[in-house]
C-alpha cells in the first residue's frame, strides 16, 4: 500500500511538471518517490539518514559530474564481472558509495581499490597482495573478487541492505549487532549499533542509486566521458620498472600507471609465470623489438651531482656529511640470472649437479622445493646460472658422464 502511495504521488509530480524542473535539496517526499519509482532487485529503505549523502551529491555539482562521467567507462566493466557471479547489476552502485569509482582509492585502515577491498577479503579469495603488486586496484579483477563475495555473503543474510553492510563491517561485526538489535534481521534495526566508520554505507549506497538516476532533475550537466584507450598485451617475466619502459619506448609514466594500477611501486617484479603488462596500442611491437634497451638499466644523467646531506650536529658528534651514492648501495641489484632445466641422469647426485653449475645444493633444493637432497632419474631441475653464461652451462645437460667428471667447480 505504502509502495503504492509513493508510485503515485511520483506520478503527479511528473504530470505537474515538478520533475522537468531543476529542484533544490530538502524534500524527503521527493527523494522517496522518485527512487519508488526505479525497477532494482535491491531494497531501497529510504530514510532521513540517506538524505544528507543525496545532498551532498547535488551541492558538489563538478564532483559528481566527474563520477557520472568514470561511470561511463567503469559501469559496463563492473556490470560484466558481476553477471559473470550471478550477482545483481545494481551493486554497481555501491562502488560509486564506496570509492567513487576511482580504482587506486584507499583508506587509512587498508582497504584499497574500486571496492575498498579489505586485505582479509582479497586474502579469503586468493587476491594477490605484496609488496610490490596489489590486485585489488585492478578494476576487473577486484569486481570478481567483489562479486564472489556478495554472492556468498547473500547465501548468509538473504537481505541486500544486510550483505552491504556485512561488506563493509565484516559478517563477525554484523553478526553481533544483529544479536545486539535483539536479533532483528532489519537493517535500520542493526543500523545504531555498527560501527560508525562503516554504518553509512547502505544510506551512502541509497543516495548513490538516486544520483546516478536523477542528476538530470537536479541540473547537473554531464560531460563526454574519456576515450578508452586501444591496448596490446606483453609478457614482461623479469625485474623492469615502468620508467624503464616509459624512457625506452616512449610511452608517458601516468599513462602506464594508469594501465596498469596494480604496480605499487612502479616495479614489476619477477614472476615464474610472468606479468601480462598492458601497453598503448602499436606500442607493443617496439617493445618486443627493443626489449633488450628495455631491460637494460636506465644510465645517470650526465649532470648528476651526488646530493650531500647536511646532519644538524648533537652533543656526541659534529656536523656530518653524507654523500647520497651510499644510500643508493643498498638498493636491489639487477636480476642478471637465467633458468635452465637439467634432467637428472643415471648415477648423478645433487652434490656434483651443484659443483657443474656453480651453485649451491640448497639453492636447488630451494628452486625445485625438493623435501631431500636426493634426485630421482628423469627428474627436470630448475637451475638458475648466470645469465653471460648461459652457452656454457646449457651444455651440461648433454654431456657425457665422463665429461662431466671433468668438470671442476670454479672459485
Amino acid at each position: 500500500m505504502r509502495n503504492s502511495l509513493l508510485l503515485f504521488i511520483a506520478l503527479f509530480l511528473t504530470f505537474t511538471g515538478v520533475y522537468s524542473q531543476p529542484v533544490r535539496p530538502g524534500s524527503d517526499e521527493l527523494y522517496q518517490a522518485r527512487l519508488a519509482t526505479l525497477k532494482t532487485s535491491i531494497e531501497l529503505i529510504y530514510r532521513t539518514e540517506v538524505k544528507q549523502y543525496i545532498e551532498a551529491y547535488i551541492e558538489n555539482p563538478d564532483r559528481t559530474r566527474e563520477i557520472i562521467q568514470q561511470s561511463k567507462t567503469q559501469f559496463p566493466l563492473i556490470e560484466r564481472a558481476l553477471r559473470s557471479k550471478g550477482v545483481s547489476t545494481d551493486l554497481k552502485y555501491l562502488a560509486v558509495a564506496l570509492s567513487e569509482l576511482n580504482p587506486i582509492a584507499k583508506n587509512p585502515y587498508g582497504a584499497n581499490g574500486i571496492w575498498m577491498m579489505m586485505f582479509n577479503v582479497g586474502k579469503m579469495y586468493k587476491v594477490k597482495v605484496n609488496s610490490f603488486v596489489d590486485d585489488r586496484l585492478d578494476p576487473y579483477k577486484s569486481s570478481v573478487v567483489a562479486a564472489t563475495h556478495f554472492r556468498d555473503l547473500y547465501s548468509i543474510y538473504h537481505q541486500w541492505p544486510l550483505v552491504i553492510a556485512a561488506y563493509a563491517s565484516s559478517p563477525v561485526m554484523l553478526n553481533k549487532c544483529i544479536r545486539m538489535a535483539n536479533n532483528s534481521l532489519y537493517f535500520w534495526d542493526v543500523y545504531p549499533f555498527l560501527p560508525e566508520t562503516t554504518r553509512d554505507i547502505y544510506p551512502r549506497y541509497i543516495a548513490a542509486v538516486y544520483i546516478m538516476n536523477f542528476y538530470r532533475e537536479h541540473g547537473i550537466r554531464t560531460i563526454a566521458p574519456e576515450v578508452r584507450m586501444e591496448t596490446d598485451t606483453v609478457l614482461v617475466n623479469k625485474w623492469l620498472s615502468l620508467q624503464q619502459i616509459s624512457a625506452t619506448i616512449d610511452i608517458p609514466l601516468e599513462v602506464l600507471r594508469k594501465l596498469n594500477p596494480i604496480f605499487k611501486k612502479d616495479i614489476i617484479p619477477y614472476n615464474l609465470h610472468g606479468y601480462q603488462i598492458l601497453l598503448p596500442e602499436g606500442k607493443a611491437a617496439h617493445f618486443d623489438r627493443l626489449k633488450d634497451s628495455v631491460y637494460n638499466p636506465l644510465p645517470r644523467p650526465a649532470d648528476f651531482v651526488p646530493v650531500q646531506i647536511q646532519h644538524e650536529p648533537t652533543d656526541s658528534t659534529t656536523t656530518q656529511v653524507v654523500s647520497a651514492v651510499e644510500n643508493t648501495k643498498q638498493e636491489e641489484k639487477r636480476f642478471d640470472k637465467k633458468r635452465l632445466y637439467y634432467t637428472v641422469k643415471k648415477g648423478d647426485n645433487l652434490a656434483d649437479i651443484a659443483d657443474w653449475f656453480d651453485v649451491t645444493q640448497r639453492e636447488i633444493v630451494s628452486w625445485n622445493k625438493l623435501k631431500s637432497t636426493k634426485v630421482v632419474r628423469g627428474r627436470k631441475l630448475i637451475i638458475w646460472v648466470n645469465e653471460k653464461k648461459t652457452g656454457y652451462y646449457k651444455r651440461i645437460n648433454s654431456m657425457s658422464t665422463v665429461q662431466k667428471k671433468k668438470l671442476k667447480r670454479k672459485d
